[in-house]
């Protein structure tokens, strides 16, 4: 009798931890729904605010030089949010989206914080502290979140065919319109130090723009035909990438600034 109560009390345990379980996840997914739906209603409004063009119709309007007056169209994002860095989006897809400037004393600042600075945990894009939408290489960090929000869309560079549909990307600046071409897509470890990709933002040498443009070309997941010239402005972006352990991979999609002013 003793034996037979124990196993329906071992029983009994088991279905109410499964059970307990089971609300531990339930409400973890709502928690996670609810922050996803918030995180769209606070981003649906300023996307309305922006009309994204085809990357080619970009290029095709552009005829005279840079200019050198505030684009009108981010005029009051720029006097709202001081951090405002610029537009990016991805024609043809659901990403259009602000990019912000990181501050030195604020590290990490729009890893849980949206454009207005409110509390998110999806954040924000952002170009790290040290470097600027001028750089020789602008690097923008943003969240791998599900159901493609923020940079979730770009695992799908992982596909040739993905990248053959999107290979241009739209990156504005509060004063310029840019167009971009994808030429590398890596998958890369932070703690690789041959190649620390995340520090190259402003090229010291024309070496050291080679260097890192043979290492984007050769570390590609697919060889793209593109091989941009070592004076070449780039644009990378970099979201998380989970098949390299202890959370230190990283997804890394590089193009060449193709814009032609002048």
């Amino acid at each position: 009798m003793n034996i037979q109560r124990m196993l329906k009390s071992a029983i009994v345990a088991l279905i109410f931890g499964a059970f307990l379980l089971l609300i531990y996840y339930g409400f973890n997914l709502w928690m996670l729904d609810l922050a996803e739906r918030q995180n769209i209603r606070s981003y649906e409004q300023i996307q309305q605010t922006i009309t994204v063009m085809a990357p080619e119709q970009v290029l095709e309007q552009i005829t005279s030089l840079a200019p050198t007056e505030m684009l009108p169209e981010y005029q009051e994002m720029v006097e709202e949010y001081p951090d405002f860095a610029g537009w990016i989006s991805i024609y043809g897809t659901d990403m259009s989206l602000p990019v912000m400037q990181e501050q030195e004393d604020a590290q990490n600042f729009y890893l849980t914080h949206n454009y207005s600075g409110e509390a998110d945990s999806f954040g924000c894009p952002y170009i790290p502290y040290y470097g600027s939408y001028d750089s020789d290489n602008v690097i923008v960090y943003g969240h791998n979140m599900r159901h493609e929000q923020m940079f979730g869309i770009l695992h799908r560079y992982q596909d040739q065919s993905f990248w053959e549909d999107h290979r241009l990307i739209n990156f504005d600046t509060p004063y310029q319109h840019k167009v971009y071409e994808v030429f590398s897509v890596m998958i890369v470890s932070v703690q690789d130090r041959h190649f620390r990709f995340q520090a190259f933002t402003d090229f010291m040498s024309p070496s050291q723009s080679h260097f890192y443009i043979n290492e984007c070309v050769t570390r590609s997941l697919f060889d793209t035909g593109v091989v941009p010239d070592d004076d070449s402005s780039l644009l990378t972006l970099v979201t998380c990438e989970y098949t390299i352990p202890n959370g230190n991979g990283r997804l890394v999609i590089v193009a060449r600034d193709v814009t032609n002013y002048g």
